[in-house]
């Protein structure tokens, strides 16, 4: 078996309940299909990066899929001679080929042991996931200095003031990565969300589990297939093939990034929740102190210092589960880097 003209994405959708691993070579290295939508790159050379790229967690945001898709083509067809280890997983296939955010639960909620609490295709595919990961960065544990990496690439569902941005998972002592936000910084993205507390999501996972640089990378608005401007996400193009040729992380300067934290979630607590905001409001919206931002028949929540701002506002979505993230900008000088 081999993958058609090169194309990952294409192969996946047309094989998403089932694949048989099989493995091959292109110019630069040995290639590996583990399973449906997970590829494995070694190159020729030994590498100390171990670098996974996922995409399509959420089936409907597809730039960031057909992005790394063009990438891996250009891997296998010899335009880019890979110098890196390089895991690539598209998430969620079945959600893609129904151009649906998920199937039966957010999948990227169920990492980190989330996918326990629920039964389905979703939680099948975290485990799944999640082994995928742990079986890479085994390979590499035994390389002195080992750099492991997680890029969680995304497109959000609204707008935002801030069009490309991270979510910075949780990191206990406060003490985040300089290199990880100039490569940020070069790539593009404008904010960095430094989240609050651990979380299910899938770069959290790679952290916490295997004290990867790992990240959440909001790219803009989704798409269909298709109707993406990948001319957009040209930063991040060029700053993860230095990465996969040199193996050199791109760098920018930190004074262009816009730094938040998080300072409560918004938890939809009865089917009478609401949130006081229109559906186009953006992502990083400043408020006024006091302004009533989300109100059931048990709760309030109001705004508690002018020029906090809110991330991720949604409402459709069972009782339990976050309706937002208000968060507050932080000066970069306040945080410690390393």
């Amino acid at each position: 078996m081999s993958i058609l003209n090169n194309d990952f994405l294409a192969f996946t959708l047309e094989n998403q309940d089932a694949v048989a691993p099989f493995q091959f070579t292109f110019p630069s290295g040995a290639g590996f299909v583990e399973d449906t939508g997970i590829l494995r790159l070694e190159p020729k050379q030994r590498s100390r990066i171990s670098l996974v790229l996922s995409v399509g967690v959420h089936g409907n945001e597809t730039g960031p899929i057909e992005l790394v898709n063009n990438l891996v083509a250009a891997v296998l067809d010899g335009r880019i001679s890979l110098k890196i280890r390089l895991l690539v997983l598209i998430g969620n296939p079945v959600a893609a080929n129904l151009a649906k955010r998920f199937c039966d639960v957010n999948l990227n909620r169920l990492f980190n042991g989330g996918w326990k609490n629920y039964e389905g295709f979703e939680a099948r595919r975290a485990q799944r996931l999640e082994q995928a990961i742990s079986d890479f960065y085994a390979i590499s544990d035994n390389e002195v200095e080992c750099v492991k990496l997680h890029y969680d690439l995304h497109t959000a569902i609204r707008g935002s003031m801030h069009e490309k941005f991270v979510v910075y998972p949780y990191v206990k002592n406060a003490v985040y990565n300089k290199e990880q936000l100039a490569f940020l910084s070069a790539s593009g993205i404008n904010a960095v969300l430094l989240s609050h507390q651990p979380t299910t999501t899938f770069s959290y996972y790679s952290y916490v589990e295997h004290g990867a640089h790992a990240f959440t990378v909001e790219l803009g608005k989704v798409y269909p297939f298709g109707e993406n401007d990948l001319s957009r996400f040209a930063d991040l193009d060029a700053s993860l093939i230095l990465l996969l040729e040199k193996g050199d992380f791109a760098e920018s300067s930190l004074a262009d990034l816009q730094v938040f934290r998080v300072l409560d979630s918004l938890v939809k607590d009865d089917d009478s929740y609401e949130l006081s905001i229109d559906n186009e409001v953006k992502n990083f919206t400043q408020f006024e102190e006091g302004h009533r931002m989300a109100h059931s028949k048990k709760s309030a929540y109001y705004i508690k210092q002018t020029g906090d701002a809110i991330v991720f506002p949604n409402t459709n979505l069972p009782i339990g589960q976050r309706a937002g993230l208000m968060v507050r900008p932080v000066a970069l000088d306040d945080l410690q880097l390393n």
